[in-house]
């Protein structure tokens, strides 16, 4: 990755994991609409993501879960009698979380980022309110 004017530029050759890293998927939608305010951009992508997240758990939220636990039960039984190694890592790297980071760090992490955007949280709920009933 080289770094020019202050602003790190990806090439072709960086892996996937890198560029999810460097720029993630609301700050690319948001350089789409640069034009708008930054809080009309996030009403609108929570406000969406939070309908489209209640219609769905509306009406399959209780096969969704029990496929996810059957599914987490499966995979660190498989990682746990060697069958299948996790890349923790790799996970490590998609999802942002340091090697040192404690739940409670994460978790503050996310009340920081309620406190910093308030419209998009706000937004957000309102919208798994709205598909929750809709659905």
């Amino acid at each position: 990755m080289d770094i020019q004017n202050g602003s790190p530029t990806l090439s072709a050759d960086t892996p996937l994991a890198a560029q999810a890293a460097t720029s993630s998927w609301i700050d690319s939608i948001r350089e789409r609409f640069s034009g708008q305010e930054p809080w009309a951009v996030d009403l609108v992508i929570f406000g969406l993501f939070g309908f489209v997240a209640g219609f769905l758990l509306k009406n399959f939220g209780k096969i969704a879960f029990i496929v996810t636990i059957v599914s987490l039960i499966a995979i660190l039984a498989l990682h746990y009698t060697h069958i299948y190694d996790m890349p923790f890592e790799r996970l490590q790297l998609f999802f942002g979380i340091s090697d040192s980071a404690s739940l409670q760090a994460i978790f503050m992490d996310k009340i920081n980022f309620c406190k910093e955007h308030p419209v998009a949280c706000l937004s957000g709920f309102v919208g798994l309110m709205i598909g929750w009933k809709v659905g």
